[in-house]
């Protein structure tokens, strides 16, 4: 039981959950992710068209797409830890490749990762000697959004 980043792709969900493609229709997003957890669908987000979030153990998934999103399909996911400074290692593996990115401490991703793959999964403002675990990676198929 793994989620499985695929930057440029979406997000491979836990067993045979399916996968958040990147283009997706809302319905589509949520239809798959349903076989996993429950729904909880909108809440608001400036210059966002529709949003969702479902919770699976301690990983949370918000899945959405913005006003620059082509057709308003899924364009962003972000992944994140509910404990927002995490001291241990997530109880589901968050995977980039064969690296469980919630499974070890900031310091010792930032010594494997390369730097494009740093930049892309921490945050700007992620110190890289923390000790502390990642709280949460987001991928981004639009433009319009990212931060």
């Amino acid at each position: 039981m793994v989620f499985r980043l695929l930057p440029g792709t979406g997000l491979v969900l836990p067993g045979s959950a399916g996968v958040l493609r990147f283009g997706m229709s809302e319905r589509a997003a949520q239809w798959a992710a349903s076989t996993l957890a429950d729904i909880r669908v909108g809440g608001w987000m400036c210059g966002v068209c529709w949003t969702f979030f479902f919770v699976h153990r301690d990983v949370m998934v918000t899945a959405y797409a913005c006003a620059a999103c082509d057709g308003q399909d899924l364009g962003h996911l972000v992944v994140e830890r509910t404990e927002r400074v995490p001291e241990q290692a997530a109880a589901v593996p968050v995977a980039f490749g064969d690296l469980d990115l919630f499974g070890y401490p900031v310091h010792e991703l930032a010594e494997v990762l390369e730097p494009a793959d740093r930049e892309l999964l921490l945050a700007a403002g992620t110190n890289p000697r923390s000790t502390h675990y990642v709280p949460g990676v987001r991928l981004d198929a639009c433009e319009g959004e990212r931060r």
